[in-house]
């Protein structure tokens, strides 16, 4: 009997040493009833002659670089499956992946996605360490069932490590094309502010450590703008779980670290009585910051000269 369709969506961007490997463990899974869809966003090395070899094993598509966000969202569109999974193209799948979260979904039904944990491998391809051992991560604490002020406090999870059920994905209106970075972790704030979350037990993903990263690439000034677009996007989304006490404190501590991040980003810019805007939004949220008042005084100083 052929199980449900899964879709694993493969976005990839100047990856062509990598994204074969990806590819490859994508076609290895133990799960026969699987289509491919490797999006491939503006890249401008030999990716697409890469992907030639594969002929129709995997369905591609290319288009003018926007971003991470805009790649998945196109895979999403094409996606014909009952359920969906991203990889990173410069990650893996071990084989059992998909079968181990589909047995997990069909035998779940009160959960709507669910993830598993993962290896980190450094360029030598050795683990140097699981998912469930750094600390704020979802892993590292075994959790599932109603995850969102845990991910509000900022337990973290990437997009490779989930499988999601096509209902949900179609409730969620793709990923954030307004972000630069963090988008996977708008989207899965949202998917768990509407669905409990599953928790496979299994070691399933190799997540790589390199230099690099999917999308058009962005310098630190466009990184803290998109988390303070993120993070008062989720102020207004989730306001009344921000004032919980078990998610308050670790929501203001990231609120505070972003503000005053910028604060030394404008103050680099030579941007003195901006940043002294920004620092005092830093001490509105959490005062007792390390470096703090040292960082007032760099910017008197500025503001003097």
């Amino acid at each position: 009997m052929i199980g449900k369709l899964v879709s694993i969506i493969i976005p990839t961007y100047n990856y062509a040493e990598y994204i074969q490997a990806a590819i490859d463990s994508a076609l290895k899974q133990t799960y026969g009833n699987i289509e491919i869809i490797v999006v491939d966003d503006g890249s401008i090395d030999d990716t697409q002659e890469r992907l030639k070899v594969y002929g129709e094993r995997i369905r591609c598509f290319l288009q003018v670089n926007q971003g991470a966000s805009a790649a998945r969202n196109r895979g999403l569109k094409e996606a014909k499956g009952d359920y969906i999974c991203f990889l990173d193209a410069d990650d893996m799948y071990r084989s059992n992946n998909i079968a181990e979260k589909v047995s997990f979904l069909e035998s779940n039904m009160q959960f709507d996605w669910c993830y598993s944990d993962w290896a980190w491998i450094d360029n030598n391809g050795v683990e140097v360490m699981f998912g469930h051992e750094p600390k704020m991560l979802l892993a590292h604490i075994k959790a599932e069932g109603d995850v969102l002020a845990l991910a509000l406090q900022g337990y973290r999870l990437g997009t490779n490590v989930f499988m999601f059920r096509k209902s949900l994905t179609d409730k969620l209106d793709g990923f954030d094309e307004s972000l630069q970075v963090l988008e996977d972790y708008d989207y899965y704030v949202r998917a768990a502010a509407v669905a409990e979350l599953g928790y496979v037990d299994k070691v399933l993903c190799d997540i790589y450590q390199h230099e690099g990263s999917l999308g058009t690439g962005c310098d630190k000034n466009v990184a803290y703008l998109s988390r303070l677009r993120l993070h008062r996007k989720i102020k207004y989304l989730y306001s009344d779980v921000l004032r919980r006490q078990d998610v308050k404190l670790a929501w203001q501590k990231q609120q505070a670290d972003l503000y005053r991040n910028l604060a030394v980003l404008m103050l680099g810019k030579g941007y003195a009585y901006r940043a002294n805007v920004l620092w005092r939004g830093s001490l509105g949220y959490w005062c007792w910051q390390p470096g703090a008042y040292l960082l007032w005084l760099k910017i008197v100083w500025a503001k003097v000269l």
